[in-house]
């Protein structure tokens, strides 16, 4: 059996300027590197590392 999951996106939104943001504070996230299958962004209002899979920065929702 094949299940096809899709999760929602909750911890980061894209701004309409295309910027990636933090959801809990609403600031732009910086990209600080990436590893093999994610990208690492770290937010610096909340100082916090943000990790992201390659495979749902595609998926991320704008804000409205």
């Amino acid at each position: 059996m094949t299940a096809s999951v899709s999760a929602e996106i909750v911890t980061v939104y894209r701004a309409l300027d295309g910027g990636i943001h933090h959801a809990r504070c609403g600031q732009r996230i910086a990209l600080q590197g990436r590893r093999a299958d994610e990208l690492d962004f770290y937010c610096l209002t909340c100082a916090e590392s943000v990790p992201l899979p390659l495979c749902v920065i595609s998926r991320i929702p704008v804000a409205d």
